[in-house]
This record gives C-alpha cells, sequence and structure tokens, in this order.
C-alpha cells in the first residue's frame, strides 16, 4: 500500500513542477513581450502601426510560404520519382547481365566443363 502512495506522490510532483514551469514560461513570455515594448525607441503609435502593418502582412507571408513549401513537395517528388526510375533501370540492367551470365555458364558446363571460354586467358 505504502508504495502506490509514494508513486502517487511522484506522479503529483511531477504535475506540479510541470504546471510551475508552464506558468513560469507564460510569465516569462509576456514579461519580454512588457519589457521590448517598453523599452522600444519608438512611441506608441508608431509600435502600433509596425505591428498593423505586420499583421496585415501575414496573410500574404502564409500563401507565399504555402506556395514555396508546394513546390518544394513537388520538386521532391519529381527528384524521387527519378531516383526510383533509375534504380529501377540498374536493376534490370543486373538482371540481364546475371541471366547472360547464367546461361553462359549451363554452356559451358554443358559442352564439356571447361572453365575458361575461348576470349580469355587462363
Amino acid at each position: 500500500m505504502q508504495q502506490n502512495n509514494s508513486n502517487s506522490s511522484g506522479a503529483q510532483e511531477s504535475g506540479g513542477s510541470l504546471t510551475f514551469w508552464m506558468v513560469g514560461f507564460i510569465v516569462g513570455i509576456f514579461g519580454g513581450a512588457t519589457l521590448a515594448l517598453l523599452t522600444t525607441p519608438k512611441s506608441g503609435s508608431e509600435v502600433r502601426g509596425v505591428l498593423k502593418k505586420t499583421a496585415k502582412d501575414v496573410p500574404s507571408r502564409l500563401t507565399e510560404i504555402l506556395d514555396d513549401s508546394l513546390d518544394l513537395y513537388a520538386s521532391a517528388i519529381n527528384y524521387f520519382q527519378l531516383v526510383i526510375e533509375e534504380q529501377t533501370q540498374r536493376m534490370k540492367k543486373a538482371e540481364a547481365a546475371y541471366k547472360l551470365a547464367a546461361a553462359k555458364k549451363r554452356e559451358e558446363l554443358e559442352l564439356g566443363g571447361s572453365s575458361v571460354l575461348p576470349f580469355q586467358h587462363r
């Protein structure tokens, strides 16, 4: 029974530390943003203007990022298709070479067991 209590308290401690960490993280974000706004060399209206302009630019930037991502995705698909086609051709060539070598060896064995072909040196 005591083991269960110690495991439960360990879980509560880790959950509590996670809560404290999250609260500290959020407080840090707001504190950093507040400090940045208070120490900026621009006036409040200038900062608001910059924020509005940035907010208006977000949709166009997201569209550009999406378009670039789709182009990159299409390029990657094309590249991988080319690589797969190239590897397929290599495998077909290797298979053809294997079949030719096997046929030569089979013919050699059927003709008398000579392991050296007429055009090879001993």
